[in-house]
């Protein structure tokens, strides 16, 4: 295994020298070598390129591990460079397909002999990716399927190069201080979470399957049936259904589709996934939109999906309409609600930078709002200012600007503002409709009496945390610790008073009884308890009637 990790360090060097990016590693090495341009020597035909052009390159050339990273990166915006991202939405997956008979014993392993599992099988797949490739085959009910197959050794190849694309991220916060601020080494662990999540096709099938049950109730939408009897980790057989990507609007066109209603139904079906399901997709790039015959929009690849817990759901909202309306005060208020901390003498400067940004992003068009533009500009705005937005709500604000993207591509014409508005108000009203809230109402009822039961018990130990001197209050005021002197004071009084009480009542008691004539000893004791109370509450008298009262 060291064998073969030594082995793919040397590779990975050397194609990051050929495209000029050998400094990360070789100047650890050699710093005479690293600052040598190795990359002109030894292959000119590159000079014309770009730097962001030869990362690109390089990238798809390191391999499946590397060709993923940049994809998933590319979905971040507000965390890369716009130069870095424009070849980072150029990557594809340039990999050649696994043969059959390479992946059929993973089909065998969750399916059974493929003859037996289904009525035919196309050897040569349709699509094939870095992760996995797909075929078409038939079931013996005569129902069209898509057949995802896991690469075989895929797994072993990215667990081989995640070691040293995190050490290739230290390298580049060093060398690079202007790339420092975006977290490379915090964007690769985010990475390696997604990419194991990916690698798992059970997780994959269980997301299509809860975002299938959240759209039953939409004919405008359609996501892939899973067939669990043929699935499992590392292979996944789901219904296949016909259509074109939602970004090829002239084939849109020939079936007769308004592409127009279907940037609405887009946009429509995103807002109920956020902000009323609570769970979305999470990856709307075009490859994974396709628009039927019939006008529906088909989700696939569900191996990254997002989440929205209830009680943050009305701040993301929030969130959304401040931008709209470029009100930064309600933006500010929703990201204190969201925990985020701003240091108070940078607030007014910061709500001065957001407002040109968000006012900015409005077009010379009445009423129209450059979602994109916005979200381009805010995080540089929030990162100068070191204000860490949560990666849940960055996640959400990305996929919306991502749909809006792609509803600017099938209707120029779509306006941000005059629609977000309308739908929003009916998410609320759906939200906090009458049926929603009663069925809130038991639950709510439980909750207030579990805490009236719970009451006695909590009264009850207090009272013996108090009877046992385990009961503290720590003082901080001085007019506090005063009054408590004071509480002492007085209640030492009160005590004495009780006792000189209790021994005149008690010494009567005793002189008055009938057969104390007969107990001379106990009869002198009485006495003198009697008398010595009496001492004792001339004495206090005296003491409160003489003592000096304050401001006087």
């Amino acid at each position: 295994m060291v064998t073969v990790s030594l082995q793919r360090y040397r590779e990975i060097v050397r194609i990051l020298t050929k495209y000029g990016f050998g400094a990360y590693f070789l100047e650890e090495i050699s710093p005479g070598l690293a600052k040598m341009d190795l990359q002109r020597r030894l292959h000119p035909e590159l000079e014309s390129y770009t730097k962001f052009e030869l990362m690109r390159f390089a990238i798809e050339e390191l391999g499946p591990a590397f060709v993923k990273f940049g994809q998933i990166m590319s979905t971040r915006r507000e965390m890369i460079p716009p130069e870095v991202y424009e070849e980072l939405i150029k990557l594809q997956d340039r990999v050649a397909p696994v043969p059959y008979e390479a992946i059929e014993p993973t089909i065998v392993r969750y399916c059974g002999p493929v003859e037996e599992a289904f009525q035919s099988f196309e050897r040569e797949p349709f699509a094939a990716a870095s992760v996995s490739q797909v075929h078409r085959a038939v079931l013996h009910d005569g129902t069209k399927v898509a057949v995802k197959v896991q690469r075989p050794g895929i797994r072993e190849k990215i667990d081989l190069d995640l070691p040293i694309m995190r050490r290739l991220a230290g390298r580049i916060e060093k060398l690079e201080p202007d790339l420092a601020v975006y977290n490379p080494t915090g964007l690769v662990d985010e990475f390696v979470t997604q990419i194991y999540k990916e690698l798992d096709f059970t997780q994959d099938g269980q997301n299509a399957d809860t975002l299938r049950k959240n759209f039953s109730e939409n004919p405008r939408v359609k996501v892939p049936k899973i067939y669990w009897d043929r699935s499992g980790k590392e292979l996944l057989t789901m219904e296949f259904i016909e259509g074109v990507r939602i970004d090829d609007i002239e084939a849109i066109r020939a079936m007769g589709i308004d592409p127009v209603q279907v940037a609405e139904t887009g946009f429509q079906a995103y807002l109920q996934q956020i902000f009323i399901d609570g769970f979305f997709h999470s990856d709307p790039h075009p490859g994974n939109l396709l628009v039927t015959r019939a006008g529906e929009l088909v989700f696939l690849d569900f191996g990254m999906v997002g989440m929205v817990r209830p009680e943050r759901r009305d701040t993301f909202i929030q969130v959304l309409l401040a931008f709209v309306s470029a009100d930064v005060d309600v933006l500010l208020d929703s990201f204190e609600a969201l925990g985020i901390r701003i240091e108070e003498e940078k607030k007014e400067q910061l709500k001065d930078d957001l407002y040109a940004v968000l006012q900015s992003s409005q077009s010379t068009e009445l009423g129209r709002m450059d979602f994109g533009s916005a979200m381009s500009s805010a995080p540089d705005v929030l990162n100068r200012y070191r204000v860490r937005v949560p990666s849940a709500l960055m996640q959400v604000l990305k996929v919306i600007w991502m749909i809006f993207d792609v509803a600017i591509l099938l209707d120029p014409k779509f306006n941000f503002n005059t629609r977000v508005k309308p739908h929003m108000e009916d998410i609320v009203r759906k939200l906090y409709a009458p049926d929603r809230f009663l069925k809130q109402v038991p639950m709510a009822m439980m909750d207030l009496t579990r805490g009236f039961v719970a009451l006695p018990k909590a009264i009850t130990n207090v009272v013996t945390k108090v009877s046992k001197g385990h009961f503290q209050f720590e003082i901080t005021s001085r007019e506090i610790a005063r009054l408590s002197t004071s509480i002492d004071a007085s209640t030492d009084k009160l005590v004495m008073g009780v006792i000189i009480a209790s021994m005149v009542i008690g010494s009567s008691l005793v002189l008055n009884a009938p057969f104390i004539s007969g107990y001379m000893p106990i009869y002198w004791l009485a006495i003198a308890v009697y008398v010595s109370a009496i001492a004792f509450a001339v004495f206090t008298l005296f003491t409160i009637m003489t003592r000096k009262r304050p401001g006087r």
